[in-house]
């Protein structure tokens, strides 16, 4: 979140301006705030993790990190960066739940599925 962290939303709706935020809102992928990362930024810096590990795991991954890396992996395994779901910073991820993501394989599509459970700790 660069400059913005430890900010409310009115006080970098206030730092911004409404321009600044309008450009964010229609390209979300390529926002980024003053001092911080894009989600394509930090695409790109996950993918190698994403690819050379995570996807190449036949057991259970626990991954412990910062909010928007795990909205960027969640949106990477499940697809949801599609424009109706909104920016990737919209993911709801509650403080002090564990998303635990199953894969299934087959089915109709002949492709991967995710089933997800959520825990409250």
């Amino acid at each position: 979140v660069g400059a913005c962290h430890g900010m409310t939303m009115g006080e970098i709706r206030q730092m911004l301006g409404p321009e600044q935020l309008e450009k964010m809102r229609k390209n979300p992928a390529h926002a980024r705030l003053p001092g911080g990362e894009s989600q394509q930024d930090v695409t790109k810096r996950l993918e190698p993790f994403i690819v050379d590990y995570l996807e190449r795991q036949v057991s259970p991954v626990v991954v412990i990190s910062h909010l928007s890396t795990l909205q960027i992996l969640y949106e990477y395994f499940l697809g949801t960066g599609s424009d109706s779901r909104g920016p990737f910073w919209a993911l709801s991820m509650p403080v002090g739940t564990v998303i635990q993501l199953v894969a299934r394989f087959g089915g109709a599509s002949a492709g991967v599925s995710w089933e997800e459970t959520r825990f409250t700790i």
